[in-house]
């Protein structure tokens, strides 16, 4: 008969179905005030915590239920009228208690375990006793370290593991607080009550069997309320943030080159080794196509770096370093030693440019024999690709490129090998090892 409807009311209809009678007074449930109550046929009926009743010897059968991880709810009559009241009536008389078990999703303890194997630290925040809740924690998988009681509105301990009794707006702060701590927090929620914490969490995740307002507030719904997806969505996006990190490495030691190659010859007379179509050409083979695939690619290891920007410049200098002492040693002898023609020089530059890309790509993402040979494949690829726009007449015009001769195969060997051994011997991550694999993600 009630007008406002929760999983409780529910669960109760489907075991104790009747006709819907006419309703006068109503009061809705809320986590704030514990209870609901409503008026049939001039007799008003309170259904709340066990806590706001009389309980009698009946308290300590509420006690075993709820370590059993059932949820208790209390049933009774009042006299005292039910409107805007936001306290029990005084005069509750106890018709009986209402156990309720919660039905585990089949995939909720498959999704606990791969979270807390990928090292996320799971809280169980909820208006239901502390020990209903810490009984269901347990029988999902969790760890349960602690489980504390918020009814006294006190700020709960940020290191337990399960919060009962715990309001709207307590959840809020405790999300808050958890952040402040310098955690990244993601909260589950599918209530109205869960709103203003989802609105504090960094990730906001809500279930398409939840109210509108979760969902509207959320960053993630789970259309088919089905958990198993959240281990896939995590792993895609550990997966997404592992390639990115490592293609930054390429996009940044182009930057790095330009720089070398700035401050060596482009504040002298010299011409310049590469046009800028010369740079479009090898950063599409080099960068743009390789990272288009890379980025997509699936991929393992430690999805965090700790200090990226260290790592990136760890890599990206002496890559970039390399690269423009190969491409200007090679251009230099070209020009002045040999005497080739500027255009010439310039498709040594260019050459000795795309090769050494291709060999960054092939040392950074060659990982493991799989991984190894489809990278091997793309850059073969690639290199041809870039042949065969040499040797055609319309490509080679349109880039001003020239097919070089003897001296200039000679030129662009050198400065490969120049560029290429410098980086393996000062350092043997810029030695492509097939066999290699990543190690084991340990930073969570």
């Amino acid at each position: 008969s009630s007008p406002s409807r929760n999983g409780t009311l529910e669960a109760i209809r489907a075991a104790c179905a009747a006709e819907p009678e006419g309703v006068g007074e109503h009061v809705p449930f809320s986590s704030r005030r514990r209870w609901s109550g409503l008026e049939l046929a001039g007799m008003r009926y309170v259904l709340g915590a066990p806590e706001l009743f009389p309980l009698g010897e009946l308290s300590t059968s509420v006690w075993r239920q709820s370590r059993a991880g059932r949820r208790v709810v209390a049933l009774g009559t009042s006299s005292e009228s039910l409107e805007g009241r936001e306290r029990p009536p005084s005069d509750l008389a106890l018709l009986g208690l209402v156990y309720l078990g919660e039905k585990l999703r089949p995939e909720a303890r498959s999704t606990v375990r791969f979270l807390q194997d990928e090292g996320v630290e799971l809280k169980v925040i909820s208006g239901d006793a502390p020990e209903t809740v810490a009984a269901i924690a347990r029988d999902a998988g969790l760890r349960v370290e602690g489980a504390v009681d918020a009814s006294d509105g006190a700020e709960p301990d940020l290191a337990a593991t399960v919060v009962g009794r715990i309001t709207p707006e307590g959840k809020r702060r405790f999300i808050e607080a958890l952040q402040e701590s310098g955690r990244y927090v993601g909260m589950v929620g599918d209530g109205v009550n869960d709103v203003p914490a989802l609105k504090a969490a960094r990730l906001a995740i809500a279930q398409g069997s939840g109210s509108q307002m979760a969902r509207s507030v959320a960053d993630v719904v789970l259309v088919r309320g089905d958990f198993a997806a959240v281990p896939a969505m995590v792993a895609e996006g550990r997966n997404i943030l592992r390639n990115i990190q490592r293609v930054t490495k390429l996009f940044v030691a182009k930057s790095a080159f330009a720089a070398f190659l700035i401050l060596s010859i482009g504040l002298t007379e010299t011409e310049y080794p590469l046009l800028p179509r010369h740079l479009t050409l090898a950063a599409t083979l080099t960068i743009g196509i390789p990272a288009f695939f890379l980025a997509l690619a699936p991929s393992s290891g430690p999805w965090r770096t700790p200090a990226l920007l260290r790592e990136v410049a760890r890599f990206a200098i002496p890559a970039g370093t390399a690269a423009g002492l190969g491409v200007l040693s090679s251009y230099l002898f070209s020009l002045n030693v040999v005497d080739l023609p500027l255009v010439e020089a310039r498709t040594v530059a260019t050459t000795v440019l795309v090769v050494v890309g291709l060999y960054l790509v092939l040392a950074l993402e060659a990982a493991g024999r799989r991984r190894g040979a489809a990278v091997s494949a793309l850059c073969l690829v690639l290199l041809v690709l870039y042949l065969v726009l040499l040797a055609w007449d319309s490509s080679r015009s349109f880039f001003e490129l020239a097919i070089p001769g003897a001296w200039g195969v000679i030129a662009a060997a050198g400065g490969v090998v120049l560029a290429v051994s410098g980086l393996a011997l000062t350092d043997e991550r810029f030695v492509p090892q097939l066999r290699r694999r990543f190690p084991p993600a340990v930073d969570g």
